[in-house]
């Protein structure tokens, strides 16, 4: 009630010196000059960690042990500033530098086990962990976070999606430990959905699939991680069975050796500077007749006898 009354005397007094026809002679202090806010004279404090929770919503201590190996590791440029360490990356290195230190930025945190059971663990139990990390790497540099979901959720989301047990077994634990480093050669440069133009055919003599580039706007085009670092790819392809096109598939190809070699009859080339994200190798992918095994077919919804015939549980071709 005192603090009503004081704002009721307060507005009062200012009402009546604003209705006063004789302005007043000189400038003198009044109760609206000397008024304070009430908060003033309270005791005040603002809970910051109570702030970051809200914010952050999950995976606190996690997120706090990301930051903490970037700040300790002089790939990520860490500089002391004001009492606080700062991590930033230097956009004025050259595209070749930049896509080194990218990898080894990845190489380092992989060591360090950031990625542990990115792939490998049951998904409900580790997803929004992955959510947390990919944030607090986003702050840093987004390039990080494209060739990590190039590599894991494009790669090795199709491994582990579109493909079978033995699939599973041969790539998924692979792929978490960076002994194999994928690629997504899905769009092509004339087109980005299911009209590709890349073509593979089944050779029964041999138990092969053998994959074409049939002409210059079927090469796989802008593909993350191919130019540089990756050795293995998913290519999409229309599949042709005994003369029929059965529609688009999906196959695991290696396109380097274990020295980082281009394999034969696979030519790679580079998509160049981008305006952006130029920690990232994009690259253009041509195949001449590369021929994988039948089992690299990754046959979740349809699959290839060994003697040729197309089997599918599903009987629409879309």
């Amino acid at each position: 009630m005192d603090r009503a009354f004081q704002r009721t005397k307060i507005l009062t007094n200012h009402l009546l010196l604003q209705s006063s026809c004789d302005p007043p002679s000189s400038l003198s202090s009044n109760a609206c000059l000397s008024y304070s806010a009430p908060e003033d004279s309270e005791s005040y404090a603002f809970d910051v960690k109570q702030m970051r929770n809200l914010i952050d919503g999950h995976d606190v201590e996690g997120r706090d042990w990301l930051f903490r190996l970037m700040m300790r590791s002089e790939l990520f440029n860490p500089k002391a500033r004001g009492g606080k360490v700062f991590v930033s990356p230097d956009y004025t290195q050259p595209m070749e530098q930049q896509r080194e230190m990218t990898m080894k930025r990845i190489e380092y945190l992989q060591e360090k086990g950031v990625f542990k059971g990115w792939l490998m663990e049951k998904e409900e139990d580790i997803v929004l962990r992955i959510c947390a990390f990919l944030e607090v790497l986003s702050i840093f540099d987004h390039s990080i976070n494209i060739k990590l979901g190039v590599h894991f959720f494009l790669w090795g989301g199709a491994i582990k999606f579109l493909g079978t047990k033995h699939h599973h077994d041969k790539w998924l634990r692979a792929t978490e430990n960076y002994t194999v480093k994928g690629c997504f050669a899905m769009t092509e440069l004339g087109h980005g959905s299911s009209r590709y133009e890349t073509v593979t055919t089944y050779d029964t003599n041999t138990g092969e699939f053998v994959i074409n580039t049939p002409c210059e706007s079927a090469q796989k085009y802008w593909i993350g991680g191919a130019f540089n670092h990756a050795t293995h790819t998913v290519v999409f392809s229309q599949l042709h069975i005994n003369g029929t096109n059965q529609g688009v598939h999906a196959f695991v190809v290696q396109i380097r050796d274990a020295d980082g070699n281009t394999c034969p009859n696979i030519r790679i080339a580079d998509c160049g500077h981008k305006i952006g994200l130029n920690g990232v190798d994009n690259g253009r992918i041509w195949f001449d007749n590369v021929r994988v095994p039948r089992e690299n077919l990754l046959n979740a919804v349809a699959n290839v006898s060994h003697d040729g015939q197309y089997i599918s549980p599903i009987k629409n071709p879309d």
